[in-house]
């Protein structure tokens, strides 16, 4: 699990800040105040990726289809730790 978590911890961070989150300010959108980084990188996924499907951008769908598969990782990842498999 140690990998897994180094992983996804680093990969979302880095998707996050080089491009989901400049790209969402540069659009004007995913502001969320007074909430956690978490929630803020949630809501700025989840206007990334609407605002990628008007556009028709298909370099930030894949940004955040990776963001989206780095978080089933970790939790495919914790599963299993839990199950013992």
């Amino acid at each position: 699990m140690g990998p897994v978590f180094f992983i996804y911890l680093i990969g979302t961070i880095l998707l996050w800040l080089g491009w989901i989150r400049p790209y969402c300010i540069r659009n004007r959108q995913g502001f969320t105040p007074g909430a956690n980084v978490g929630v803020t990188m949630w809501v700025d996924w989840e206007q990334a990726g609407e605002i990628a499907k008007a556009k028709g951008d298909h370099g930030m769908l894949w940004a955040c289809r990776a963001f989206l598969a780095l978080h089933v990782m970790v939790a495919v990842g914790f599963v299993v730790t839990m199950l013992g498999a």
